[in-house]
């Protein structure tokens, strides 16, 4: 990636937001993607969700599903970043401010993105979305005609074209409903991303491209294009990465606050498998205990334990590659200490792997 400006900041508007995905598409994403991913849900969070289910109507929540009833829903995406809104208030209040014509471009995002893939000639500049709606009648035909809408879609949209003013007005409603039942929890989730902005905070400004690589575990040829690159972390995310591009060469990347945890876990349980694989050789536990009582030589190691100098070798080099030994070099022959501290550390950690703590 080309030199780029980079920001890294926290933002409970976008909090709101995907738990608000979360709640109206919650079965499938707890069941399908968390388990595609081979990762639960934070407890925390799906504790959290499961109180603001609990402190919702019906009403409300059959609301939630309808605007936000999609696995990546985008609504109101571009609306945060291109409004600035910091503030979870805010985000009902300057939507309602919106004209008509202007709230349906934000209520119809999907609609169009999934129309503009199939008429590329109409979206080929950054107008595309006010080019389509600029004539409500061609667009409602394109609609129709769209294959990748499902008929739940297309129902959607029609009734958002032919009653804009009253579909603004339902959104607005339940964001004030939603403000006042999230609250509660903004502080610690922004605690939550706020640790995280630090922890991330030196890989990302020293090399972006293995931050969002190696780290977020995506292709960066398609930030090639960025001038601007906004990171904010998201503990309902999890392991989630959302990419917004609000406007030519920004990009808004929405990453969860978990998602060290995960590659940590992946790392450890693959450090414990090597661990386990290498206590599954009855020889090296005798060269482990041998050393536990005593530094050895590797020729006396070898003589304790019936091997031959070259067996007992292959054995050493095991251990050494897992770090639970240490030579010094007396002469032509090495001296191994066993690493106590780290035999410790990695028992323990086979104990939660296996526990799943």
């Amino acid at each position: 990636m080309k030199k780029v400006e980079i920001s890294i900041e926290t933002n409970p508007v976008f909090e709101m937001l995907v738990s608000l995905n979360r709640i109206a598409h919650s079965d499938q994403m707890e069941s399908s993607y968390f388990e595609n991913a081979g990762y639960s849900p934070h407890p925390r969070m799906t504790e959290i969700i499961q109180k603001i289910k609990d402190s919702l109507s019906i009403f409300y929540r059959q609301e939630i599903s309808f605007f936000f009833g999609k696995p990546v829903c985008s609504l109101l995406w571009d609306f945060v970043i291109s409004e600035g809104i910091h503030d979870i208030s805010q985000l009902p209040v300057k939507f309602a401010e919106l004209s008509d014509m202007d709230s349906l471009k934000h209520l119809l995002c999907d609609i169009i993105e999934s129309v503009c893939e199939q008429e590329m000639n109409i979206c080929q500049n950054e107008q595309g979305a006010e080019i389509l709606l600029s004539d409500l009648e061609s667009f409602e035909q394109l609609v129709a005609g769209c294959q990748d809408l499902s008929s739940e879609d297309r129902g959607k949209a029609l009734e958002f074209l032919h009653y804009p003013a009253e579909a603004k007005l339902r959104l607005v409603r339940l964001l004030y409903q939603y403000v006042k039942v999230f609250e509660p929890y903004v502080a610690e989730l922004d605690e939550l991303d706020r640790a995280e902005v630090e922890k991330s905070r030196n890989i990302c400004f020293d090399n972006i491209e293995e931050f969002v690589t190696s780290y977020l575990k995506f292709n960066a040829k398609i930030l090639a294009p960025a001038k601007q690159l906004i990171l904010i972390p998201n503990a309902f995310s999890e392991i989630l990465t959302y990419i917004i591009q609000p406007a030519k060469g920004q990009f808004v990347m929405v990453y969860g606050t978990f998602i060290s945890k995960k590659r940590m876990r992946e790392k450890r349980s693959e450090e414990i498998k090597q661990f386990l694989k290498v206590l599954s050789e009855e020889k090296r536990i005798e060269i482990i205990k041998i050393l536990a009582a005593k530094p050895s030589l590797g020729n006396d190691l070898a003589r304790q334990v019936g091997l031959t100098s070259a067996t007992a070798s292959y054995h050493m080099t095991i251990l050494l590659g897992i770090g639970l030994i240490d030579y010094e070099r007396v002469g032509q022959r090495l001296h191994y200490v066993l690493k106590k501290d780290v035999l410790k550390d990695l028992l323990d950690k086979a104990y939660q792997e296996l526990t799943n703590l």
